[in-house]
């Protein structure tokens, strides 16, 4: 697949030792040349949250964020994503993001950080937003479709898992992929079997990134090299000091002890030998998410998400889908996260390659990264409810002197080695089951 660049023309895709993948490519990477600005020593770090509710929105700088226009009982939601590099030493993966959905005066912007595996990790990492994003916008529709159908249910929850795999690591055919997605619905109710089968029918139509997942989806791909639109956009340093992060009396983000789940088994943490790398990597992501039982929020969700990878926190985070009650969502909403975790898959896999390319003699000074997913679901709050994921802009923005040929390359590549980009370009592998009372209800 060949990414567009500056022209901007579109193109159709959806188409024994412990160490943590970041030390590992650390380890493989670093050289003496450091991967963070030589005038970070001249700068105070600033103290990020997690996640922190922000008032103003810079707009991306590279096109105009546009919603969408609903027709026939629709409902959009177009994100907007803007994500950057936090210069640290000892955190070299630190990130932070801002993502608003436009147009919606009651869902707030939020400013996120991501980081890897650390001691400790200091923010979740991008594909646990990912995942977190993925459950809880399932959960979401189911929890609209029991409210559809007038069901009585006595408690529902969504598992899943997520296979992630690196090709050809360190080699000009670096690539990433998302291989398949195990998500299954859990309910405690007296309904029969029958209606239980029809609830999963209805949830999993409506469910707009299971959708993005499993079909492709129209991409307006571009690198963009050397602009003029760089000013206040420059990677700074910071650091972030707890996983604690508080909204109005409200713990949104915290570490949690590891997860044990009821219908898929929670394998060892992937460990590797320093002494012998890989060429290829394969390892998964788990979570689960279940509702937080707020009266006034129906759909604000309690996730908690981990990387099967070795030094990596098990993260909580709260996500609201509460659209059309009284108030601002009291969290982001569940595509807030599977947005900028994209965003931030993205900035993980620049990081690396920016070592990688350093080493063949190319120099790369910045880069950062601009998002919008433009989500919509038909029919809302029908039984005929239809969601999807039309289509998706990505910018990544780089500055470079190297010649123009090889920092696209190191763009492209990038954008090849992203799991979550991946898993949206092309059709996945889902694999979606509903169990009810502990028992699988077979099609």
């Amino acid at each position: 697949m060949n990414q567009i660049h500056i022209n901007l023309n579109k193109m159709k895709m959806k188409t024994k030792k412990n160490m943590s993948i970041s030390v590992i490519l650390l380890t493989l990477l670093i050289s003496g040349e450091k991967s963070y600005a030589q005038n970070e020593a001249m700068q105070s770090p600033k103290d990020y949250s997690v996640i922190k509710r922000v008032d103003n929105f810079n707009q991306p700088t590279t096109f105009y964020p546009k919603k969408a226009i609903p027709v026939n009982g629709a409902i959009t939601e177009n994100i907007v994503t803007s994500a950057k590099r936090v210069l640290n030493k000892e955190k070299p993966f630190l990130k932070k993001g801002v993502v608003k959905a436009i147009g919606e005066d009651d869902f707030s912007a939020w400013q996120m950080t991501s980081d890897e595996g650390g001691h400790p990790q200091s923010a979740p990492n991008p594909l646990s937003y990912f995942v977190t994003g993925a459950a809880s916008d399932l959960l979401t529709q189911v929890e609209k479709s029991i409210q559809i159908m007038r069901l009585e249910i006595e408690d529902v929850k969504v598992e899943t898992e997520f296979f992630f795999r690196w090709s050809d690591i360190m080699t000009d055919n670096w690539s990433g992929y998302t291989d398949k997605v195990v998500t299954n619905i859990i309910i405690k109710s007296n309904e029969s079997p029958e209606k239980i089968k029809e609830l999963k029918k209805m949830a999993i139509n409506a469910w707009s990134v299971g959708e993005a997942l499993a079909n492709t989806t129209a991409i307006d791909a571009a690198n963009v090299i050397n602009g003029d639109n760089w000013e206040g956009q420059e990677a700074s340093p910071g650091i972030v000091s707890s996983p604690v992060s508080n909204d109005n009396g409200r713990i949104i983000t915290n570490t949690t002890p590891a997860l044990q789940l009821q219908t898929i088994e929670v394998k060892a943490d992937l460990s590797l030998d320093m002494n012998n790398p890989p060429k290829d990597m394969r390892f998964s992501e788990i979570g689960i998410a279940e509702s937080a039982n707020d009266a006034k929020r129906p759909y604000l969700h309690r996730v908690r998400a981990k990387s099967l990878t070795s030094n990596y926190e098990t993260w909580e985070l709260y996500a609201d889908d509460s659209r059309g009650y009284e108030g601002i969502n009291t969290a982001p909403t569940s595509r807030d996260y599977f947005t900028l975790g994209t965003s931030f898959c993205l900035m993980s896999q620049l990081i690396p390659n920016l070592m990688y390319f350093q080493k063949k003699g190319v120099k790369i000074d910045d880069f950062r990264v601009e998002h919008q997913f433009n989500y919509q679901q038909d029919n809302f709050m029908t039984p005929t409810m239809k969601g999807h994921l039309d289509d998706v802009i990505i910018r990544i923005v780089v500055k470079s002197e190297a010649d123009e040929k090889l920092v696209n390359q190191f763009a492209d590549q990038a954008l090849r080695c992203c799991f979550a980009g991946e898993g949206i370009k092309n059709a996945t592998e889902m694999d979606t089951d509903i169990y009810l009372n502990g028992n699988l209800i077979k099609e």
